[in-house]
């Protein structure tokens, strides 16, 4: 070790300019252009995840990790803040007590956001790092698609942590990844535009030495190429006499603002775990990459189903137990359904697959008087459809009468498409003809107010009941009485009295979902909630228009891709798929409705602007919605018995004349109705515009 206090700027890729003994016995950790020597992240099976969000030393976004060939990339990645495209929101540390508030509305205790102000300048770094991505040019192909590869986690993430209620480490957790894959797709950025052309030529760039994490390295070649690129590089070399060592320092740790205490609950992912990433290394960090992504930011919709009823005869019941499902029944392998009157024996055909039933759901069978008007969906004459779906779901002959009940993942509109008798018709109805007045609906609207971020929620989380609720269901969740009935009717055991406990136990069950799971009391006339900046109580819901408008459009548009997203994994079978190519695929769906994004943009957000992806002409807007029906062709394309004009349709570039995409608009809207119907017995749920 020399004592002279002037080292220079940069040693010779063997010397230390630093060095430390660190950890490994009989190793050294020296640097030739550092001026310190981090905390080696030693390998772990298990990383554990801390009240931050992070990972601790194993944190590549934040700490300087040992290279693995083919990530230069992750050395890349900023150090600090570097504004405008690399806010302190990036590097800031998370935790539940100041960053995430409960949100009440969800009607969960313990369910909440992380705080709007950090969503939003999150969001908006995602967004930027996502365009700063895409708007390189010239890269090689294989940083493009490992790039595309995380902008798809990415947005999965995003929508996670903007539509998701969650509980605090969980939201934490899934914040904190926003955060790792933003500064990882910059790290991504510098590493095509800096560092690999330094990579390809001969100049010495160590005097200039990038604002980035760098890395340890065990080779020699690879210290002496890292510096004179100008990436912070540690050497990992055997301790010996012959070493040059400017100066002996102790090892850093974390800086004072990462945590240093494991989450509690704690979230522990094995760092081998590799989900299904082709194309990249298996390594590691990008085993960890995937399994948390997966782990915070993987929900999908449950399978759409038709709810089983079962047999009830009219003499005694037998000894066995009518069997309603099998224990084996997978989401999403039904067969086709079979109508009443088909004739068949439950031995030889069987009805279509029930749903998966949770302890706290069942069946829903409506009552006699329901069961042929509602089993296999309504239809309902609203004014605001538009045309090609208007024509698509008349051209369909009348459903037979299943012995099944449709289900929903929303409450279906023709619910709220109604007049409240307490309300009457407004001003200048456009259309008075086609209006239907019901007495239950103001009740169904004044309480879908209350609910409705709870029937969103519930959707992507297993622990709520996320299965989709029959007709019946609805009606029940949105008449709000969810005090449980424990008389028992009276009378011989006939076929009716089975049918009322059985109705009565399933209207049960719905009021534990919403008042045991949720913590939603009975309705009452009195309620006050807030709606989009709306006041809603039992006044404003007969004088404010808006607020049944907004109501139902939210109706049309989560069922409407809900729908969509069901059939889609029932035709394309996506069940045993990786979760990277399933959230793929849900990434190619979401274009059809917005930005192409992740499944759980199926929840529609109420405050952003509502854009309408079925214009037509001779309306002038048919052109912006041009790319919308191209994505819905493409997804079509993988569908069984797709028409040959759509598939030769997705070859489009997108240029095509007004006949052109009338004609294509309705063979799609036609080909999906079939489709629907003829793989879930009921009326697919169509889009409408806002305002109506």
């Amino acid at each position: 070790m020399t004592d002279d206090p002037t080292a220079p700027l940069v040693c010779q890729a063997w010397e230390a300019k630093v060095a430390s003994r660190g950890v490994l016995d009989g190793f050294v950790f020296t640097s030739p252009n550092m001026e310190f020597v981090p905390e080696y992240p030693v390998f772990r099976e298990v990383i554990t995840t801390y009240e931050d969000g992070r990972w601790g030393v194993h944190e590549y976004s934040r700490w300087p990790q040992p290279y693995v060939e083919g990530m230069h990339h992750i050395a890349c990645i900023p150090r600090q803040p570097n504004l405008p495209h690399l806010p302190r929101v990036l590097f800031k540390s998370l935790y539940p007590k100041h960053d995430w508030a409960e949100r009440t509305e969800v009607m969960v205790r313990g369910l909440g956001f992380i705080s709007e102000a950090t969503r939003a300048a999150l969001s908006e770094c995602a967004r930027v790092a996502i365009e700063q991505f895409q708007s390189m040019a010239a890269v090689r192909s294989d940083i493009r698609r490992y790039g595309n590869f995380l902008v798809m986690m990415l947005r999965q993430v995003v929508d996670r942590m903007n539509y998701v209620a969650s509980h605090p480490w969980t939201a934490i957790a899934v914040a904190a990844h926003v955060q790792r894959i933003c500064l990882e797709l910059a790290g991504l950025k510098t590493y095509a535009e800096e560092v690999a052309p330094r990579l390809e030529d001969t100049k010495d760039w160590s005097t200039s030495r990038l604002p980035v994490l760098g890395g340890f390295v065990r080779d020699l070649p690879d210290a002496q190429t890292w510096c004179r690129v100008g990436l912070p590089v540690w050497l990992i070399q055997p301790i010996s006499p012959d070493l040059v060592v400017w100066q002996a320092v102790d090892t850093e740790g974390l800086p004072g603002d990462m945590s240093k205490s494991p989450c509690s609950p704690p979230i522990l992912h094995k760092a081998g775990t590799f989900v299904g990433a082709p194309n990249v290394t298996g390594n590691w960090l990008t085993g960890m990459l995937m399994s948390v992504s997966k782990h915070v930011g993987g929900c999908h919709l449950d399978g759409l189903h038709l709810a089983a009823v079962p047999h009830l005869p009219d003499g005694p019941p037998d000894n066995k137990r009518a069997r309603v499902e099998s224990k084996n029944d997978k989401p999403l392998t039904m067969r086709p359904a079979i109508s009443a009157d088909d004739g068949s024996t439950s031995k030889k055909k069987k009805t279509r697959r029930g749903r998966k039933i949770s302890k706290g759901m069942k069946e829903e069978a409506p009552n006699a008087k329901e069961a042929s008007a509602e089993s296999s969906g309504a239809s309902y004459p609203s004014s605001a459809v538009p045309k090609p779906w208007v024509l698509a779901l008349s051209a369909t002959s009348l459903l037979k009468e299943m012995p099944n009940s449709a289900l929903y993942f929303y409450p279906p509109p023709f619910l709220l498409d109604m007049i409240s008798s307490v309300a009457g018709l407004f001003p200048n109805c456009p259309h008075p003809d086609r209006a239907r007045i019901d007495e239950k609906a103001h009740r169904y609207l004044h309480n879908l107010a209350r609910i409705w971020e709870f029937c969103r929620t519930r959707l992507f989380d297993e622990s709520m009941g996320n299965q989709p609720l029959s007709i019946g269901e609805w009606r029940s969740a949105l008449f709000g009485d969810y005090a449980p009935r424990t008389h028992r009717p009276k009378g011989p055991e006939t076929s009716e009295v089975r049918r009322e406990i059985r109705r009565q136990n399933e209207r049960n069950e719905i009021s534990a979902l919403f008042h045991q799971v949720g913590h939603i009391e009975s309705y009452t006339p009195d309620i006050c909630v807030a709606l989009r900046g709306m006041t809603v109580d039992v006044e404003s819901i007969a004088v404010n228009p808006e607020i049944r408008a907004t109501l139902l459009w939210e109706a049309h548009e989560l069922n409407f891709r809900a729908d969509i997203c069901a059939l889609d994994r029932l035709q394309v079978d996506t069940s045993n798929w990786s979760d990277r190519f399933q959230w793929e695929r849900e990434m190619l769906l979401s274009g059809i409705w917005g930005e192409p994004s992740s499944g759980v943009s199926v929840l529609p957000s109420l405050d952003s602007v509502r854009e309408f992806c079925w214009y037509a002409p001779p309306d002038e807007r048919w052109r912006s919605c041009r790319r919308y029906l191209l994505a819905f062709i493409q997804v079509l394309c993988r569908w069984r018995g797709c028409p040959e004009v759509l598939l030769e349709a997705r070859r489009s570039s997108g240029e095509m004349l007004a006949a052109q995409y009338v004609q294509l608009q309705q063979c799609a809207a036609d080909f999906y109705v079939c489709s629907f119907i003829r793989d879930f017995a009921r009326l697919p749920v169509p889009p409408i515009p806002y305002p109506l």
